[in-house]
């Protein structure tokens, strides 16, 4: 391929991701191979590379290269880019709301193939399968249904759960890489009408979130039900 344009190598690059070419290492090929099998520029390569991360396909990381995150029919469904990390005890904390989490269930559970396919965790593998509802002034305003990778975590305990799960990750040296989300809209369960404030409210809104470690793997699926009535959600986008 001789003088490979930016788009030329992100399609490339992309379709043999998807492919599983590089599946085994899960990394990309090092620049200065990709310029040298492209016969680009290293702008072309870079810049293709930065669409590959904005389609949540790879991330990188200082000293490992680019990592490609772990992939399936449902991760690639993930693609809005709310990025906070930071949880709601930090966005409360901000606005001053008294806040406190209620945790409802707590276990650990072996992935059977129905929870695969819901939050496209291999199945046999155990997870922490958590609910927990987010009481903001005095009002049941979230559900949250947790399930994380109890291989690639640090141990987890209902007490933790109770206060920040993330925060425990930091503490313990885990970094988030990544977190693809999705939000729609859907009719309201038993659960959420048993747990939630919902009043005259028959729907609720539901933030699914997929987080992957700086090795590209994925370590969480949540849905966060909520009011929908009782959130916004702002996101500046600069281009």
């Amino acid at each position: 391929m001789a003088n490979a344009s930016f788009n030329e190598i992100y399609q490339a690059l992309k379709k043999r991701i998807l492919a599983g070419r590089y599946s085994v290492k899960m990394r990309l090929p090092i620049e200065d191979e990709l310029i040298e099998e492209f016969h680009s520029s290293r702008y072309a390569v870079r810049k293709a590379i930065a669409q590959l991360a904005a389609d949540g396909l790879v991330y990188s990381v200082k000293g490992r290269g680019v990592v490609l995150l772990e992939h399936t029919p449902q991760t690639q469904q993930f693609n809005l880019a709310l990025n906070n990390l930071n949880g709601l005890q930090s966005l409360n904390a901000e606005r001053h709301l008294d806040y406190r989490t209620d945790v409802v269930s707590f276990q650990r559970r072996i992935v059977d193939q129905a929870l695969s396919a819901q939050t496209a965790f291999e199945v046999g593998i155990p997870v922490y399968a958590i609910q927990r509802v987010r009481v903001v002034d005095g009002v049941r305003a979230v559900l949250d249904i947790n399930y994380f990778n109890a291989q690639r975590i640090p141990e987890l305990t209902q007490e933790i759960a109770e206060q920040s799960i993330y925060r425990h990750f930091q503490k313990n040296g885990l970094k988030i890489a990544v977190v693809k989300r999705m939000l729609r809209v859907e009719t309201a369960t038993p659960l959420d009408y048993q747990l939630l404030a919902l009043g005259t409210n028959n729907c609720v809104g539901n933030m699914i979130s997929i987080a992957f470690n700086d090795q590209g793997r994925q370590i969480e699926y949540t849905e966060s039900h909520f009011i929908p009535n009782e959130f916004n959600f702002n996101e500046l986008i600069r281009n």
